[in-house]
């Protein structure tokens, strides 16, 4: 009776022992993990949830891609995802010490080598598992060990793992030139229908490369402007200079665009840029002019601004640097952005006007 009792004890601890080293696998490589996608694996599908894995989501059902977590940046500058629009952008979650994350190593670095060029930036999110990934120095010597060449940040307090509500590593995610989420999958293999996947973000049309064929030819400037503060306050009016020059905002519902629906070009008020048009103009209701893109790529820039204790992203003319506004990922199809400018940093010129 008692080996009887033993050999039955010893079946529930090996199959206990043999339940938790399957659990730890499955949160390690992502098994097990990943909801079942109602779609072909690599198929673009138009009614699939935005939050399926192993399919290619359908822009219009796509969601917004959170922004990075500061962190420590190896291989590159702090870069931003608001920064990296009208690229492709493949976010790989990963950590040094997880054995699957490594196997997906060759796929990544031959990505990057093959579509850099094209268009596709890869980051790796390095969110550690153990307290010795969390260490900078380990993580750089690995990055250079492992011949890491993309950028690579830091999430040691797992603020962009949250943010983007990952369960496992390696979880690679895809987000198409207007920083939508378009492809995840969880573990490893899929790489041939990742790398079909990235060829296809690559070779969609922008909207900000749609818009820029309406501009009419030289009408954006790429030389830089740069003026001494007294220039910029002999040349402005009081209120011109306070949003342009020192950040400021005018009050809603005073300036004066937010409510024109004349058709026509908006230009930078310091340089003469052209920044938006009124095609893309909207009601956003919120007192200011607010448009959904600029004219083109490269008529404005972007960067972090934490001055209110909030993180948002400035807008600037890229060619003075003037101060328009803020950008929200709150606004309309198409690109589910919203520039809300400052009247006071913008000169109206209508259509007939402008030819």
């Amino acid at each position: 009776m008692n080996y009887k009792v033993l050999l039955l004890a010893s079946t529930v601890i090996v199959s206990a022992g043999l339940i938790y080293a399957l659990a730890g696998a499955s949160k390690r490589s992502g098994a097990g993990n990943a909801p079942s996608a109602t779609a072909t694996a690599g198929e673009s599908g138009a009614d699939v949830p935005g939050d399926a894995t192993d399919v290619l989501i359908s822009a219009r059902r796509a969601r917004r891609a959170p922004e990075l977590a500061a962190g420590d940046w190896i291989n590159s500058e702090a870069m931003t995802l608001a920064s990296l629009k009208g690229k492709v952008v493949l976010v790989d979650f990963w950590t040094f010490g997880c054995y699957n994350c490594r196997n997906t190593l060759p796929a990544l670095k031959r990505w990057d080598a093959s579509y850099r060029g094209q268009g596709l930036t890869i980051i790796g999110v390095h969110s550690p598992e153990f307290d010795r990934e969390k260490v900078l120095a380990n993580v750089q010597r690995e990055v250079r060990s492992l011949g890491i060449n993309y950028p690579v940040v830091t999430d040691n307090e797992y603020e962009t793992w949250n943010a983007f509500d990952i369960h496992a590593w390696p979880t690679v995610i895809l987000l198409d030139k207007q920083g939508r989420i378009r492809w995840t999958h969880i573990g490893e293999g899929m790489y041939t229908e990742t790398e079909n996947a990235i060829k296809k973000l690559l070779a969609e049309e922008s909207e900000q490369t749609k818009t820029t064929a309406r501009v009419p030819k030289g009408i954006v400037m790429t030389d830089k402007i740069e003026k001494t503060d007294e220039e910029w306050r002999k040349e402005l009016t009081p209120e011109q200079y306070y949003v342009t020059r020192e950040k400021g905002t005018e009050r809603a519902f005073t300036g004066a665009y937010w409510d024109n629906h004349e058709q026509g070009i908006y230009y930078c008020v310091a340089c003469g840029q052209a920044l938006f048009g009124s095609d893309t103009k909207y009601e956003s209701g919120t007192g200011w002019p607010s448009f959904y893109q600029p004219l083109a790529a490269e008529s404005v820039e972007t960067e972090t601004d934490d001055t209110l204790g909030v993180r948002r992203t400035e807008v600037k003319c890229h060619r003075c640097g003037a101060h328009l506004g803020h950008v929200f990922e709150d606004g309309p199809r198409p690109t589910g952005l919203r520039y809300c400018m400052n009247s006071a940093a913008l000169k109206f010129v209508k259509d007939e006007e402008s030819k």
